[in-house]
């Protein structure tokens, strides 16, 4: 049974004497079996580029403890005797629970040692290279188009590829976290991309705005994982004549990027994002702002270059029953008692009518 991860070496001896004992973590092999040439005796051997040769580790009655709790994390320590070394494991979960549940059957001695031969594994066998984890395409022609994109990759950066249509083999990188497309041609996502638990999406700089908002094919915001995970959201200079109401499904979305489309409106769900914290959308043509934007607890936001008119030329505010700052000024002066506050709000009043009179003349 073998394992590849970032493997740590502590030597808890070192740390007795003030002198840190701690080793670099260093991507490595662990396995476990039988020694050849032993009959029953079980090994854990440590094999890494520079050490070609590997350290072996006794394991009967020589693990002082194994710690086990953040073993979902595909983390684990195992604590041996002799030598006084900690082997602090990183590694796929997947990986590292069957190594667990053998290391623990070995001890128990309830499975034979002839099915954990450690078979050439000092001598042959190398430590497979680290799983290429980012990818940056830069150019049509760098486009892995026959040769597929790496399983292991959490970071992917397609840009000035002229990408026309959304490939496919995407979705089978399960393990994604940032996904760059922008600076194409797309008008659309697969509905499919809502499987995938991405944090970050960056779509600027592409063709969305060629879907209508009420087309299906934005149903990818709402997939039942990607809702739940996306933090960040890009459609920034995308032609959007309307966002799709799928926006508000996005539960976890800190940051939305919307600026330089054609926008004259924002979706009425769009207080429903109750983590949102940036909201970048200068550069279009909104009139107003949604009711519900008042439930957001924004930290910045960015309204730069729109079509924004005052309340005095918007003849349709009163049947909103939105009510004019000199209304409500004039409102506070009947309701207050004492000649200091009507003084003060009878100033206000006159304040505000005057900039309103401003305002009205250019």
């Amino acid at each position: 049974m073998k394992i590849v991860g970032h493997i740590e070496i502590h030597n808890r001896s070192l740390s007795s004497l003030n002198i840190p004992g701690k080793g670099r973590s260093q991507w490595s092999s662990l396995a476990i079996g039988k020694q050849p040439g032993t009959e029953a005796e079980l090994f854990i051997v440590h094999q890494s580029a520079q050490n070609k040769l590997g350290t072996k580790y006794k394991v009967k009655k020589n693990i002082e403890q194994i710690f086990t709790r953040f073993v979902n994390e595909g983390k684990a320590t195992i604590r041996f005797k002799y030598p006084p070394h900690d082997i602090c494991i990183k590694c796929d979960s997947l990986q590292l629970k069957p190594f667990l549940q053998t290391l623990k059957l070995g001890l128990e001695e309830t499975v034979p040692t002839k099915t954990l031969k450690l078979s050439n594994i000092t001598c042959t066998s190398k430590v497979p290279p680290i799983p290429k984890t980012k990818l940056v395409v830069l150019s049509k022609a760098a486009y892995p188009a026959l040769e597929g994109f790496p399983r292991t990759l959490q970071i992917l950066k397609i840009n000035y590829a002229e990408q026309k249509r959304f490939d496919t083999k995407i979705l089978r990188l399960q393990k994604l976290k940032v996904l760059d497309l922008s600076h194409n041609d797309l008008t659309s996502l697969p509905e499919e991309l809502g499987t995938l638990s991405l944090d970050c999406l960056c779509l600027s700089h592409n063709k969305f705005g060629e879907t209508p908002a009420q087309d299906p094919r934005w149903n990818w915001i709402s997939g039942f994982r990607l809702a739940k995970s996306l933090e960040v959201l890009d459609l920034s200079h995308n032609e959007l004549k309307l966002l799709p109401k799928q926006i508000s499904k996005l539960k976890k979305l800190v940051i939305l990027k919307i600026e330089r489309n054609q926008l004259s409106q924002l979706p009425p769900g769009l207080g429903n994002l109750s983590n949102l914290r940036s909201l970048v959308c200068g550069h279009n043509r909104l009139c107003y702002l949604p009711g519900s934007i008042k439930r957001l607890h924004l930290d910045s936001i960015d309204l730069a270059s729109n079509s924004f008119e005052s309340v005095i030329n918007m003849r349709n505010a009163n049947n909103l029953g939105v009510p004019s700052l000199v209304e409500c000024a004039a409102r506070k002066v009947i309701n207050c008692s004492g000649h200091r506050y009507v003084k003060f709000c009878l100033l206000a009043v006159g304040v505000l009518t005057s900039l309103s009179f401003i305002n009205r003349d250019g």
